[in-house]
């Protein structure tokens, strides 16, 4: 008997890492003055983001359930095999509900889904850990364990270059987007509960990256598993950041692009860290 692993596209692994393991990764979808895309399978970031420097107005949609039934159905030939399909946060998009579906419609006796209850690399690193798991034989129930594991010691923290992208998606509360507009401060945000919220309120950018940097420096000294940083359209930018990190701490990161289905709702200046505490 395998474990399949299937995810989506907001994992935004390493580069190689999906065709390395045979992972199936299904893509969601963002619009670009109307017309719907496929991330990085029809529309790359770099190119998302000119567009959205560029005023175009965008969106985005979750995958079909016909699209999670082709990549079920091909993975489930062999009788004994089962699919574990692990996917951002339910509170986020509704990819996991068409997940759910597509289930229903193909074998929901050797599906299981998962809900990581965040995104980018917080669902990256646990699809990792599942893909290893089952490369070395675990049973699916064994990696749920360790999913579950790994939920609460995975904090992610971003800065964004302006709050008018979140509050025009939805993603945050409007009363948030209100007072950063008013009192012109730089949140310091993260997912809570599988939504995004205000971790805390710096009134400038310079405050806001020292605070990253404390919280970085803060799960050194905890003892950290896996860290990443993403960028946005600002790869310079961040690519600087994460040399920094090396060369305080020696310690191993990934480097990976906000698509476009995250970065439609963050914007083009996006930053983020991703931290996953080792376990005690």
């Amino acid at each position: 008997m395998a474990i399949q692993i299937v995810t989506d596209s907001t994992s935004y692994l390493p580069i190689g890492f999906a065709e390395q393991h045979d992972l199936p990764v299904v893509p969601l979808k963002v619009s670009v003055d109307g017309v719907f895309f496929r991330e990085f399978v029809e529309i790359s970031a770099d190119v998302f983001y000119a567009k959205q420097r560029a005023g175009a107005k965008s969106g985005t949609t979750q995958p079909g359930p016909e699209e999670f039934i082709a990549v079920y159905t091909r993975l489930l030939t062999n009788p004994d095999d089962q699919v574990l399909s692990i996917h951002l946060s339910s509170g986020m998009s509704g990819t996991l509900n068409s997940a759910y579906i597509a289930a229903e419609q193909t074998d929901p006796t050797r599906i299981r889904l998962y809900d990581v209850r965040t995104s980018g690399l917080g669902l990256g690193f646990m699809v990792m850990q599942a893909v290893k798991l089952a490369a070395s034989g675990a049973g699916i129930d064994s990696i749920i364990t360790m999913l579950d594991g790994m939920q609460p010691r995975t904090h992610l923290y971003f800065l964004v270059g302006t709050m008018k992208y979140l509050i025009e998606g939805g993603r945050i509360g409007k009363a948030a987007g209100v007072a950063a507009s008013i009192l012109q401060i730089k949140p310091i945000l993260t997912v809570k509960d599988g939504i995004v919220d205000v971790f805390e309120r710096p009134r400038t950018m310079r405050t806001a990256r020292d605070r990253m940097w404390a919280l970085i420096d803060q799960a050194v000294v905890r003892g950290i598993e896996h860290i990443g940083f993403h960028y946005a359209g600002n790869r310079a930018e961040v690519e600087a950041w994460q040399t920094e990190f090396t060369r305080r701490t020696g310690i191993p990161s990934v480097l990976s692009q906000l698509g476009p289905c995250i970065g439609c709702h963050t914007g083009p200046e996006a930053m983020a860290v991703v931290i996953v505490d080792k376990a005690v």
